[in-house]
């Protein structure tokens, strides 16, 4: 199953309504939700890098993810190194201006 932009912002919704949404993935919430093991096109290796700092492609989720919220990449992943309240926040103003809200 492709992970797009409809089943992240699901995933968003999801999050948002718990206490600390920075601790949760939308992906794996999804796949939980979805009963599926894997995202089509996913890999995890020991570590996930994000193409624009390391130069390797990201797996589809945390594109959709990243494009989702636009603009510059600041981490691996938007609540990674205590980017948590800017990751919050872009990802809000996002799922307004996209009508998930």
């Amino acid at each position: 199953m492709k992970y797009t932009e409809k089943i992240h912002a699901e995933g968003l919704l999801e999050i948002f309504s718990q206490e600390k949404p920075c601790s949760h993935c939308p992906s794996k919430i999804m796949r939980e939700r979805l009963t599926i093991f894997s995202w089509d096109g996913e890999w995890w290796g020991d570590t996930i890098w994000d193409d624009t700092i390391n130069h390797e492609p990201s797996p589809p989720q945390c594109k959709v993810c990243w494009d989702f919220i636009g603009g510059d990449r600041w981490a691996i992943c938007p609540c990674r190194d205590g980017n948590e309240t800017r990751a919050a926040k872009a990802t809000w103003l996002a799922l307004e201006e996209k009508g998930y809200l």
